[in-house]
């Protein structure tokens, strides 16, 4: 198998066998799961979905390549929910996802599956914190879905046994070695039961991965159907040659004239998404930026906006062009052109989800030409000139005092603050704040009775109930504290003051984290 894909065929509805166009009924799910499906109001299985659900009930090993958007969250949910039962303390299934968002996006789903089947489960994944994670695999759970970085650091701290795991799931697993996942995938899977069921599915299958499922997997059953390209009929192409300077009155051109009914305005930086998000709030459109300097939960929060339409326009980087399952996404503009094909194919593969229709828009310099001819060689197409004789629109050169008809502005409820995002890192360097002075600078003399030149002040406070030692943050010369070790439970010392809901761990547990193969 070639790792372009290039040997695996387009299929078409015509080309797909029979037994892609069977119904949920025949799929061979069990009736409990086949009442939850009827409940969430599937009616048709993707051709994905009829092909792989019926060989992972047969506890086989899966690999499965679909393109973006063909449902591949419910192909591997069902199987999951039908093959394992609930109750327990240990996770029976464990669901890996490249990214927070994708995660998540796993998480509904599999809330809406699972309501009233008895499983439990937990999400685990960076940006939040650990108190939630660590006391739900405390309680106990039947499934658990993360991203490979927080999973590892569950299993490294020992809230987190994989011992009893019966099936694994890598959910876009191209994505996950792209984002340098392969030695956390490696280690997590080893950590595994070997006589686990495995699923795989992906968008594309390069060779990265079928020599990760060679090592992990036993005699996959292996599913291609149409590479993860654009469905060229449902998605109509464009690109604009544009000066840089001309990108703002562009977009709000194409938006004046378009009027999506959901869109996302892709950049390549955070720092890009940010101003051109506050730049279309000035002029009152209802716009929203997602990327990495966001907290956790008020990324969660747009989302949840986005989603329900109170925000109309999202602007992104490529965090966002995986894993963002949300219908009726009806446009999708690169404001920046991606440097590679691939994420192209990513960022327009989230509209004309579940054979909807979609436009996309690709603004492209005249610098950047070669970019877009890869484009178009690596979707086989060539993308549609729009050009516009005058740029002028409802926005701009003269913004419009009240929002024209048709666009839905700001509101109090979907506004977001300047403390939402994540703190700058302090002035000062290093040595400042954790109280060493810089070079050059002369230290604090101490006196015979351990008090420093001019500690008045803590002299003063010790008069009024305080000691006059001067309180340090914490450090290696710190006065021990004692906590509890976050992985045996055991009373330990530590120099610094611990924090809520970072692990604490003991000498010994400590050392083996440093170094696993200790022990063993």
């Amino acid at each position: 198998m070639e790792s372009d894909n290039t040997d695996v065929p387009d299929l078409t509805e015509e080309d797909l066998p029979p037994e892609a166009r069977r119904g949920f009924e025949e799929l061979g799910l069990p009736e409990r799961v086949l009442a939850r499906v009827r409940a969430v109001g599937y009616e048709q299985p993707t051709a994905i979905q009829s092909l792989f659900i019926p060989e992972a009930l047969k506890g086989r090993d899966v690999m499965g390549q679909a393109r973006t958007g063909t449902g591949k969250t419910a192909a591997f949910l069902l199987p999951v929910l039908s093959r394992l039962k609930p109750g327990g303390s240990k996770p029976k299934a464990l669901i890996l996802a490249p990214t927070r968002e994708l995660a998540l996006q796993i998480r509904d789903e599999l809330g809406r599956l699972s309501d009233g089947l008895g499983f439990s489960s937990t999400t685990l994944y960076g940006g939040s914190g650990y108190n939630v994670q660590n006391n739900a695999l405390a309680r106990g759970v039947d499934l658990a879905v993360g991203t490979p970085g927080r999973v590892m650091d569950h299993m490294r701290g020992r809230r987190l046994d994989l011992s009893e795991i019966q099936m694994t799931v890598l959910d876009e697993a191209d994505r996950m070695l792209d984002l340098g996942f392969r030695r956390d995938i490696e280690y997590i899977l080893r950590h595994c039961p070997r006589e686990r069921q495995t699923l795989l599915l992906s968008a594309t299958i390069p060779e990265t991965i079928l020599k990760l499922a060679r090592r992990f997997m036993r005699d996959p059953a292996e599913l291609w159907l149409a590479p993860d390209k654009p469905a060229v009929e449902q998605i109509e192409q464009h690109y604009c040659i544009i000066e840089k300077d001309q990108k703002v009155p562009l977009l709000l051109k194409v938006l004046d004239e378009e009027r999506p009914t959901l869109a996302i305005v892709f950049c390549a930086t955070k720092l890009g998404a940010r101003k051109l998000a506050a730049k279309l709030q000035q002029l009152k459109l209802n716009a929203r930026e997602i990327h990495g300097d966001l907290i956790q939960s008020k990324r969660e929060k747009i989302m949840g906006h986005f989603r329900k339409g109170r925000v109309r326009l999202l602007v992104a980087t490529d965090v966002a062009s995986r894993g963002l399952d949300v219908e009726n996404i009806s446009h999708i503009i690169n404001y920046d052109v991606p440097f590679r094909a691939e994420d192209y194919v990513h960022r327009i593969g989230r509209t004309a989800r579940m054979d909807r229709e979609g436009k996309a828009f690709t603004f492209v310099t005249r610098e950047e030409a070669d970019l877009l001819t890869e484009i178009e060689q690596y979707v086989n197409k060539e993308l549609h000139p729009r050009k516009y004789e005058d740029l002028t629109s409802l926005f701009w050169p003269t913004p419009p005092e009240t929002l024209p008809p048709g666009f839905i502005g700001d509101s109090e409820e979907t506004m977001v603050a300047e403390q939402d995002y994540v703190a700058a890192r302090p002035k000062g360097g290093r040595r400042e704040r954790r109280g060493r002075p810089r070079k050059g600078t002369q230290r604090p003399r101490r006196s015979s009775d351990g008090q420093t030149d001019g500690a008045a002040g803590a002299t003063q406070a010790g008069e009024s109930g305080k000691t006059g030692q001067k309180r340090r943050r914490g450090g290696r010369r710190g006065t021990p504290v004692t906590a509890t070790c976050s992985a045996c439970g055991s009373s330990c010392k530590v120099n610094f003051k611990p924090r809520p809901g970072r692990p604490v761990y003991c000498d010994a547990c400590f050392a083996a984290l440093k170094d696993p193969t200790q022990g063993k």
